[in-house]
């Protein structure tokens, strides 16, 4: 299924900020919260679709239920559009306890250096009926959830896409980087739960999801 509701705008894209995410740390993490584990490609691609070029440059998730104006959310941002390598970057984020569901991207297009544009997820178009459509991922209280990798599809058209790591090794490998990143997280048991997508890849699971 491709992704046929976006529209491609000038200027600037998703109207927010990382300020306020907390990572995890002695003093920061407690056992009644959960952690978010996940990797982001904010590396510009070459050739992507229709494009000269894409980049991946924002991307939100908020807590269900959606009309709680006060509900937690986690929002990325590069922190570079011009130095971005072209690599995973990966986060770890303390948040509540409950399900998320994906509110906003922002894809930077361009087809030349004057000819540039921004295509826009937001509640518009990933939430129907009330219903996020674009996807969720659940991390439970005392528990590191990885919810998978996000970058760029260039096939068709760009598009946001949830990477998956090959197997349970890949996954140890993932738990075994986060440790050593941040120690508190040592003895969090992992949970690999991918951010849930039929429109952003398509579901993947682990027969073993769980390094404690």
């Amino acid at each position: 299924m491709r992704w046929l509701l976006l529209a491609i705008v000038a200027g600037c894209g998703l109207s927010a900020h990382a300020k306020g995410l907390i990572v995890p740390t002695e003093k920061s993490y407690r056992p009644d919260q959960g952690v978010v584990v996940l990797y982001v490609n904010w590396g510009r691609t070459w050739s992507c679709g229709n494009f000269e070029n894409a980049q991946l440059q924002a991307v939100a998730f908020r807590k269900i239920p959606l009309g709680d104006p006060d509900s937690p959310r986690l929002v990325l941002k590069t922190l570079s559009r011009l130095l971005a390598k072209m690599m995973f970057e990966r986060y770890a984020y303390v948040i509540a306890p409950g399900e998320y569901a994906l509110m906003g991207f922002d894809v930077k297009v361009a087809r030349s250096v004057s000819d540039v544009g921004h295509m826009i997820g937001d509640a518009s178009n990933l939430i129907v009926d009330g219903k996020p459509i674009g996807g969720t991922f659940t991390v439970g209280a005392g528990k590191a959830v990885y919810v998978g990798s996000f970058g760029l599809e260039c096939a068709i058209e760009p598009l946001i896409w949830r990477f998956s790591v090959a197997g349970r090794s890949d996954f140890e490998d993932v738990v075994g980087a986060s440790r050593k990143s941040w120690p508190v997280l040592q003895d969090v048991p992992f949970t690999f739960r991918h951010f849930s997508t039929e429109v952003f890849d398509t579901r993947f699971a682990l027969e073993d999801p769980v390094v404690k």
